[in-house]
């Protein structure tokens, strides 16, 4: 072996332990929690309970940074094409696998450009109506809608949004005649099914209940496959409408740039799992509807293809595009 060779094989050897105790410490500094969405929303309120458990955790704080725009694509690029240190960490949705079908114009893969982590929520929809419609229930829903085909609307927070999604698969399921009108977000939307302007929403469950509270709105049916333990009097969509695979739900799952080391990976799973556990952390979040859960990296996966499947066949079917 002449010097060069020596000394270069030398050098490596020398840096793999530092490279192994760097991905053993971290975190070292302030972590960057990415979130799709303005402040205000379900997602973020998700990612600001869950960074202030994690910096307990982690020893570091983590930081919530509200990367809003483009149907969440601004914050899935921005977050693709971050250093693969876990300093940026990604409060992700269903937005991930569907916006490529959906817009055509992202700058990632959202098979390859990612490492999952752990899913972190589930928040089912609430269809509310505003207080003054006719319908007390899905029966007279349905019936008065099918009576006035395309007399009424059904609000979203925006073309390809999750809520949007459940108002495309509600009215195929049903045969119902609705026209749909995106917001630039829900609060507005909600805001104004609440004023009569708008008819009926899918709102997340934690935006619906100040509204069902008020009596502004009436709840009709929940968008999960169970009654939630927050409304036990309002009944699933199948249960209502007779029907059996209708499931339309806001979840949050954290992932990390693709090439993030894995023992990174697996602390910060770790330390998800332990903070999803927490009683006072469930409770929070149960009163107001939301699942409070960890996962596996096998179990994000299957729950990203089954998402993937049902949103982006219904994206395809429907000729839905982004504006």
């Amino acid at each position: 072996m002449n010097r060069s060779t020596f000394l270069a094989t030398a050098l490596a050897a020398a840096l793999l332990p530092l490279g192994a105790l760097a991905q053993t410490d971290w975190p070292t500094k302030p972590i960057s929690m990415v979130v799709p969405y303005p402040p205000g929303g379900v997602n973020d309120a998700v990612a600001r309970v869950y960074a202030e458990k994690l910096a307990t955790e982690l020893g570091k704080p983590v930081i919530v940074d509200n990367r809003a725009g483009a149907a969440t694509t601004v914050a899935s690029n921005f977050v693709a094409k971050a250093a693969p240190d876990g300093y940026t960490i990604y409060a992700g949705g269903t937005s991930l696998v569907i916006n490529p079908t959906l817009t055509g114009q992202v700058q990632y893969d959202p098979h390859k450009s990612f490492e999952l982590v752990s899913l972190m929520s589930f928040t089912p929809f609430i269809l509310h109506v505003n207080a003054d419609f006719p319908a007390k229930n899905m029966a007279e829903l349905i019936a008065t809608v099918k009576a006035n085909p395309g007399k009424f609307n059904i609000a979203s927070s925006g073309i390809g949004a999750t809520n949007h999604l459940a108002a495309e698969l509600f009215k195929a399921q049903t045969g119902l005649d609705l026209v749909h009108v995106p917001y630039k977000g829900g609060a507005q939307a909600g805001q104004d099914v609440a004023g009569g302007q708008a008819q009926m929403m899918f709102s997340a469950s934690l935006e619906a209940k100040p509204f069902l509270a008020s009596g502004k709105t009436r709840a009709i049916a929940i968008s999960s496959t169970k009654r939630s333990p927050a409304f036990p009097d309002i009944p699933t969509v199948n249960e209502a409408a007779g029907l059996t695979d209708f499931e339309a739900v806001f979840w949050t799952g954290m992932v990390v740039p693709a090439g993030t080391p894995k023992p990174i990976i697996d602390k910060l799973q770790k330390a998800i799992t332990k903070v999803a556990a927490d009683p006072d952390m469930i409770e929070r979040f149960k009163q107001q509807g939301v699942e409070i859960r960890s996962s596996s990296q096998a179990e994000f996966l299957e729950h990203l293809a089954k998402e993937e499947k049902r949103w982006v066949t219904l994206i395809k079917d429907k000729g839905i595009k982004a504006e």
